[in-house]
């Protein structure tokens, strides 16, 4: 699977990625909103155990946070995608996005969720989807709502308040 922006390239994982994943595990601005240690690892059979379970996760489902390429360069910048989320024991499915610290502020979180959102009504079928966000991080708190998510409620998540949001999708 690959979908294409104006500038972006965003793409399922493949087993060569091990660098783009130990780059993003590294990075504080793809860590900065995360429970310490969420994406650390530290050895590259680690990473390449990520990739494994995010590889059967698109085969399995379609769904996953996936790599995000500058189309001019391929130079890797972050992930976006859809994950199944449980909300209230109910299954949901959840945008996420992330970028390396470099690549903030240029608008790329907002154009690769517009077609992963694409992605997801169309060709998976889903009725809405989630999506969430701590109350401290306004870029992520601004890129949904430039995407139309509707605010929810507060809710927990790892431990932490956030800022529940919905997408539907279109309906007949």
């Amino acid at each position: 699977m690959i979908l294409e922006t104006e500038r972006l390239l965003v793409r399922n994982w493949i087993a060569a990625d091990v660098e783009h994943y130990l780059a993003l595990a590294k990075d504080v601005g793809y860590n900065c909103f995360s429970p310490p240690g969420y994406f650390l690892v530290g050895t590259t059979q680690q990473a390449e155990q990520k990739i494994r379970d995010k590889m059967a996760l698109f085969d399995e489902q379609g769904l996953g946070k996936f790599p995000i390429f500058l189309k001019a360069s391929w130079e890797f910048i972050g992930t976006c995608g859809l994950e199944p989320f449980d909300l209230d024991a109910h299954a949901e499915i959840e945008l996420g996005y992330r970028l390396c610290l470099r690549h903030w502020g240029q608008g790329y979180a907002t154009e690769a969720a517009s077609v992963v959102l694409r992605y997801g009504f169309d060709q998976l079928g889903r009725q809405r989807i989630m999506a969430f966000a701590l109350g401290e991080n306004r870029a992520s708190l601004r890129v949904l709502e430039k995407l139309g998510f509707r605010y929810l409620r507060e809710f927990l998540h790892a431990g932490l308040p956030h800022r529940l949001f919905e997408l539907p999708g279109l309906t007949s």
